[in-house]
């Protein structure tokens, strides 16, 4: 009986103390009083008070700061926002895309706008930046537990677009690549080639996006007259769902697969993991493009030299979330939910200007 006591005392604690942020006792950005004194003022054990904040962080109403304290992070849905945007990306993420990156930024900026670029390795780095009652968030490269922002997550969807990736909720709108028409045209350019047994490469097959890719090319492998069985063997799952990115044990996979199902295969779509799959391919002699036909989804930093890239257009996805942010600050229009499909912008080689597609080179 004393476990559920306790449990009954400190959720009444947090909910006492949520009620009281709300009703703006604590303000936005304010240092919440320390546990000690909390817990005297609540008639309750420090245990008790520790396990009642924690919740309240854990919800969103709070963000830690180690070492100094809690501070309050809790803003009004209603709150009147600026012309300001938080991009919120990994340190990782941003270096691969970086020209990207300083694209949208300088979009942004020539709207006037106000633009902070926080890089971290944990989105709730930045819970306080992301409840703002002053700014807008653009979030990218995070997958996003929307539970840690359970208490002002109706402020969220007005104020947040997520970008690349689907939000992982439905009431947050996603910018993303429409990934039917980027296989369909991987496939077109391969059967310009001659090409027609062409692998795919995924990353993560149960996430909504990628099985979005999956769907459009078994439709076109099958479309293209190969049976069910070639299908099943030639979808290449790097797992990274259940297991981490470790470059060897995906070495390890190619050259499997390159050994094998391979042998009958004359074209590969590869959105992850290129670096290592032209490694392996050297090792094993394979001549890229003689032997094998390679378009890889999306230009990194570091492109492989002479290696021809679907361009997915993540220039379109800032240009996108700009007109989303602008007319939701103009005129506080929101469409919770939306899912807005960026198309390829074409096919490029690694040593040819970021700026130029094959369709634009064909123009020229």
């Amino acid at each position: 009986m004393t476990g559920i006591s306790d449990n009954i005392k400190r959720t009444k604690v947090k909910e006492e103390l949520a009620r009281r942020i709300v009703n703006g006792e604590f303000s936005y950005g304010s240092r919440f009083p320390g546990l000690h004194e909390l817990g005297r003022a609540c008639g309750v054990s420090y245990v008790t008070i520790c396990k009642a904040v924690k919740m309240l962080a854990d919800e969103g109403y709070l963000r830690n700061q180690p070492g100094i304290g809690y501070f309050v992070c809790y803003a009004e849905p209603g709150s009147k926002a600026a012309k300001e945007v938080n991009i919120i990306s990994s340190t990782g993420h941003y270096r691969e895309h970086r020209a990207d990156f300083e694209f949208g930024i300088g979009q942004f900026r020539k709207r006037g706008w106000q633009v902070n670029l926080l890089l971290g390795k944990d989105l709730y780095e930045f819970t306080g930046q992301l409840n703002s009652p002053h700014a807008y968030s653009i979030i990218t490269a995070f997958n996003v537990n929307w539970q840690r922002f359970a208490a002002t997550f109706s402020h969220l969807v007005k104020r947040t677009v997520v970008l690349g990736r689907l939000s992982g909720n439905p009431e947050i709108t996603s910018i993303v690549c429409d990934e039917y028409e980027t296989v369909r045209q991987a496939m077109a350019h391969f059967a310009d080639l001659g090409r027609r047994r062409v692998a795919l490469v995924t990353a993560l097959p149960q996430s909504e996006l990628e099985s979005l890719r999956i769907a459009a090319w078994r439709n076109q492998v099958l479309a293209s007259g190969l049976p069910m069985d070639w299908m099943r063997r030639h979808l290449i799952s790097l797992d990274l769902e259940n297991q981490p990115e470790d470059p060897a044990r995906i070495a390890g996979l190619f050259r499997r697969r390159l050994s094998e199902c391979l042998k009958d295969t004359d074209a590969v779509i590869l959105p992850s993991a290129s670096r290592v799959f032209f490694k392996v391919c050297r090792e094993l002699g394979i001549r890229i493009p003689e032997d094998l036909a390679v378009l890889a989804i999306g230009v990194g930093a570091q492109p492989e030299p002479g290696l021809l890239y679907l361009d997915n257009n993540y220039r379109g996805h800032f240009e996108s979330a700009l007109e989303i942010l602008e007319d939701r600050f103009q005129a506080d229009h929101i469409v919770p939910g939306s899912w807005y499909f960026c198309p390829p912008r074409g096919i490029i080689a690694a040593n040819i200007n970021h700026e130029t597609t094959k369709t634009e080179r064909k123009k020229s």
